[in-house]
């Protein structure tokens, strides 16, 4: 049996599970604002400026916690799965990927992307700021695509072909 502990889920790191609290504490802040300028305009017919500023507020915080959960990079023995908030689930075959890249600058953040037919690809939560040990996890996940992808791998016909790392 081999050991196939390199599967793994990318999700929203500690610095983004950090802001949960202060997500939940806004919304519940401005949902509560909200509720009474709803009730104030149902009841005398006399709405708050503030109302939309209170609803963005709430739908942004809303989204952002959304989104936070939802969003990720799946590994498994046959492809990578990734989800997103409105994109739904994408499945991409291993043997499919043409390439694997970091992109951006050490001084801000990198990400990871691949690149397959016609598409280049940002994984969700593969980056710099959600990862301790970046450049080791891209190393490993370089090392789970290039076994995954089968000995007789070549790059999709049309495609960019695999470019040296």
């Amino acid at each position: 049996m081999t050991n196939e502990s390199h599967f793994r889920t990318y999700r929203a790191g500690p610095a983004t599970r950090r802001m949960y609290p202060v997500w939940l504490s806004g919304g519940l802040l401005f949902g509560m604002g909200l509720l009474a300028q709803l009730f104030l305009l149902v009841e005398h017919g006399d709405g708050s400026p503030w109302m939309l500023f209170n609803l963005a507020v709430v739908a942004s915080v809303v989204f952002g916690y959304a989104s936070a959960k939802r969003n990720a990079t799946v590994t498994t023995p046959d492809h990578i799965e990734i989800r997103t908030l409105f994109g739904g689930t994408e499945q991409i075959a291993w043997k499919d990927i043409e390439e694997i890249e970091t992109k951006g600058s050490t001084k801000t953040a990198q990400a990871v992307v691949i690149h397959i037919i016609g598409r280049h690809i940002s994984l969700p939560h593969v980056n710099s700021r959600d990862i301790a040990s970046f450049s080791e996890e891209v190393r490993l996940l370089r090392g789970l695509w290039e076994r995954r992808r089968g000995p007789d791998w070549a790059p999709p016909p049309g495609g960019e072909g695999a470019s040296a790392r």
